[in-house]
């Protein structure tokens, strides 16, 4: 095949193939290339495919097509050996393609056939067929078993030896092997062939030409090459198994390429094949893809060994010498479609099988673009046959081995255009390259052997046969009078006319012979009358055998339409069990995944179930924890707002002393604004949130004053006026830095002391300048936070404030701190007065709305006191 751009062809440049002796150097062969149209699907679909001529089609790219945005709208015309229309049927192809292979494989020469497309072009139909439409493949067996029926030698005459040859054995080890092949048979076997495949007698052609003077021997081997892997499909074993051992490719001795340990059975009819094939289409590889149901995911090879040898001159045995055979091959491959991923949306193992399948497919177009590049330009340049084991298998093919032809499967949709011009491209250079012819030496003509021993042998015991019937017993045979009629003449000399004795001896002579004649004339006439009557007698026995064998041919008829019934029954039923037992390993294999994920999902979900029920009993904790601590602050408060009441009436009553004291002292009628219950409970719940400190009055107000009415010089006396009660802070404790929990106390390096003595010392405390670590607060060891910062006040004194609060665990596994408390540490002169005091007192109330207000000591302290301020958060 070429294209309208292609290059002409050299005829005169050499196949760079190995030099061999059955090679004519002369005259070469083109691999002949054949396209078939498979009829469109839809009737709606368009055609990017037409046929111009037996012999030529011309493709246009549609628009959608990648080579019509890189190309343009640019038309190819291809030239095949011959184009098949979509209208063609299964016995024209055969005709024109496979059946001059048959041939020469009858002859003695070797054929190669492929049949090559993308997924989905007809190419297992091409070669296999359907039922009741048989394909290829099934016709080249029918039509070679119908040739060679009456001359196959006996079972286990030929054996193979192994190595890719074959020995000859004698027919009493053939005999020997037959004997115990028989005491191995089950009769419970499974029948695996598929019948529909079978064709009548009157469908198949017989090849004429045949050497009658040899006998024949048919061997099938099946293979398939998956993966770049080679598996033997007829291997022992159970028929739906596929998990096969890897066989290897191997050169034999005439340095030919074969599959070494293939399993090779010897085969004496087409049925007995169809047994074969159809075991080995069970255990061949297919799946579903997206553009086809049944998708071959590997390249099969069926190979058909013909072997025949010469008889011996007496036209009945098998000349045992092994130089004698003549071993013809034809190997069928089924290649697997290619295929593009953005089509298929293949994945995981689909998607490798395609990317082996692609691979090995551009290996064998890299092997015939090389052969051509060699004969073009007459170079020896090597041939990667080694980098896929198709190309490997069938090296011997593109040397010279045989005969090459090929079949291109095209699909003209229009959605196929991209791959169907990678096909076409292939195609025209699979058909550029050339094979030597095999030149065919007779055997039997090297050893001196007679042509026609084998007929004349039939014949002659076709008549021995016939003298020991039991009808040829009544013929009366006499060999003597059939060729004598009596002695031979006497020497007898006749010198004078006087020897008349001898004229009389002559005479006796010559009348002897007369009725010895005239006894032989009588004797045909009565043999030809009992022949005539047991010719008679022989007529009517074969009109009422004809008869009787005409009733029976109608019983065996009507017998034979019912088997093929039941057989079409059983092998609709077998195809329906195979398809189903397909599907439901599939639907086992993806019902066992979605279990499989279902289990992972449902553990994740026990496993996220177990993490909420543990996070919901610790928050449950937490938040029990946080309700008993708010209840025992409730009573807290509930206590602290009782003793703020009676504090509150304790402070009035003295500030009705102090008014009485002062209104008696001083002659004024000052009314001192009587704080009602009401006006109480405002205040404290204005004052005093929960979990604060009451603020402290000044120190002079709660000075205890007697009932009795003192005297002017008296209340003018300092240290009359300022005796009494000692100034006290009425919370509880003193700081709650001494509750002896776990603190952290956060403070710089370097705090300016204060020398004064209410500095708190926070023991078993952990010090940190820097929180850069959220170890440092969330951790069991730690409950309780302390932040230290010094600053000055609006009178340039040194202020140190003590935030504090509690540290609470998060949800996310971290902390936080809530502050509830603030301590407040500062330094005042005892030679400051009273308004300074105030002053600095009010100044403090204006940074702090919050902070309670206290009064310095008395000034006869002599020394420095130290003020503590503590300021709680609402």
């Amino acid at each position: 095949m070429k294209s309208a751009k292609s290059k002409p062809r050299l005829n005169d440049m050499r196949t760079p193939a190995r030099s061999k002796q059955n090679l004519n150097q002369g005259e070469r062969d083109p691999v002949q290339v054949f396209c078939r149209l498979r009829p469109m699907q839809r009737e709606n679909d368009s055609s990017c495919i037409k046929i111009i001529s037996p012999t030529t089609v011309l493709m246009s790219p549609p628009s959608t097509a990648i080579s019509y945005r890189n190309e343009g709208n640019k038309t190819m015309k291809y030239t095949f050996k011959e184009v098949f229309p979509p209208e063609a049927n299964q016995q024209e192809v055969f005709d024109k393609v496979a059946l001059p292979l048959v041939e020469g494989l009858i002859k003695g020469k070797n054929g190669l056939l492929f049949t090559y497309g993308v997924t989905g072009s007809g190419k297992t139909f091409t070669m296999t067929g359907e039922p009741l439409n048989c394909g290829i493949l099934p016709r080249c067996l029918n039509i070679i078993f119908k040739t060679i029926n009456e001359l196959q030698a006996h079972k286990y005459v030929f054996r193979p030896d192994k190595m890719n040859m074959f020995d000859v054995q004698s027919e009493a080890e053939a005999m020997l092997e037959r004997q115990q092949e028989l005491h191995k048979f089950k009769s419970g076997r499974k029948n695996n062939s598929n019948p529909d495949l079978a064709m009548s007698d009157t469908d198949i052609t017989k090849i004429f030409g045949v050497n009658e003077d040899n006998q024949y021997a048919v061997f099938v081997t099946y293979v398939e090459i998956y993966n770049n892997s080679v598996f033997d499909l007829l291997e022992d074993g159970p028929a739906m198994s596929k998990n096969l051992p890897v066989k290897i490719i191997r050169e034999d001795a005439a340095h030919n390429m074969y599959v070494h340990g293939v399993t090779e059975i010897e085969i004496k009819s087409a049925e007995e094949a169809f047994d074969a094939f159809y075991l080995g289409l069970k255990r061949k590889r297919m799946a579903h893809t997206t553009l086809n149901a049944e998708s071959s995911r590997s390249h099969s090879v069926f190979t058909i060994r013909l072997v025949q040898a010469p008889v011996d001159e007496m036209g009945e045995a098998v000349i045992q010498n092994k130089k004698f055979l003549s071993i013809s091959q034809l190997s069928l491959v089924d290649l697997a479609g290619s295929e593009r991923t953005n089509r298929t949306k293949n994945t995981g193992q689909r998607l490798r099988e395609a990317g082996n399948i692609n691979k090995s497919l551009m290996t064998l177009r890299t092997c015939l673009e090389a052969l051509r590049e060699n004969q073009i330009n007459g170079t020896n340049n090597m041939v990667p046959y080694r980098e896929s084991k198709i190309t490997h298998l069938f090296k011997n093919f593109f040397e010279g081995e045989g005969q090459v032809r090929m079949v291109v499967c095209a699909n003209p949709r229009a959605e196929d255009y991209d791959e169907t011009l990678q096909v076409m491209r292939f195609a025209e250079v699979a058909a550029e390259v050339e094979v030597a012819k095999p030149q065919i030496t007779d055997v039997a003509a090297t050893i001196g052997l007679m042509s026609g021993r084998r007929k004349a042998n039939r014949l002659f015991n076709t008549a021995k046969d016939n003298i020991i019937r039991p009808e040829a017993k009544d013929l009366e045979l006499d060999l003597g009078l059939v060729y004598s009629l009596g002695p031979d003449f006497p020497s007898l000399e006749l010198n004078s006319s006087q020897a008349s004795h001898i004229i009389k001896e002559l005479m006796a002579h010559l009348e002897m012979r007369i009725s010895r004649r005239e006894t032989l004339k009588r004797s045909k006439a009565i043999k030809d009358e009992r022949l005539r009557s047991a010719l008679l007698e022989l007529e009517k026995e074969s009109l009422e055998v004809r008869s009787e064998n005409a009733s029976l041919r109608g019983q065996l008829a009507s017998a034979e339409r019912r088997v093929r019934a039941l057989e079409e029954r059983l092998t609709a039923t077998e195809n329906a069990s195979v398809s189903h037992q397909r599907k439901l390993a599939e639907m086992t294999e993806y019902t066992t995944s979605l279990k499989r994920g279902l289990q992972e999902k449902e553990l994740l979900l026990s496993q996220n179930k177990l993490d909420k029920e543990k996070q919901k009993k610790i928050l449950e904790r937490k938040y029990h924890h946080k309700i008993a601590a708010e209840h025992e602050k409730a009573k807290e408060f509930n206590s602290e707002k009782e003793r703020l009441r009676y504090a509150i009436e304790e402070k009035e009553n003295r500030l009705r002393i102090i008014a009485e004291a002062l209104n008696g002292d001083r002659g004024d009628n000052i009314e001192v604004p009587k704080m009602t219950g009401d006006m109480a409970a405002q205040t404290s719940v204005r004052d005093f949130t929960p979990g604060s400190t009451p603020r402290a009055l000044p120190a002079h107000l709660l000075t205890p004053f007697s009932s009795v009415p003192q005297t002017r010089d008296t209340r003018e006396t300092p240290t009359s006026s300022r005796r009494g009660v000692a100034i006290a802070n009425p919370r509880h404790r003193r700081s709650l830095s001494a509750d002896g929990k776990g603190w952290v106390e956060h403070a710089p390096n370097k705090i300016v002391p204060m020398g004064t003595v209410l500095k708190p010392n926070i023991t078993n405390s952990k010090f940190v300048n820097k929180l850069t670590n959220v170890k440092d607060i969330a951790n069991s060891k730690s409950s309780k936070y302390c932040l230290v910062s010094q600053e000055q006040d609006t009178d340039g004194e040194l202020e140190t404030k003590l935030y504090k609060g509690d540290i609470v665990p998060t949800c996310g596994g971290g902390a936080q701190v809530i502050f509830n408390d603030v301590e407040m540490l500062k330094q005042f002169s005892p030679t400051k007065d009273r308004e300074s005091s105030r002053r600095t007192s009010g100044t403090c109330a204006r940074h702090s709305a919050k902070r309670r207000e206290t009064g310095c000591s008395p000034p006869q302290t002599p020394s420095n006191t130290s003020k503590k301020q503590r300021v709680d958060d609402d």
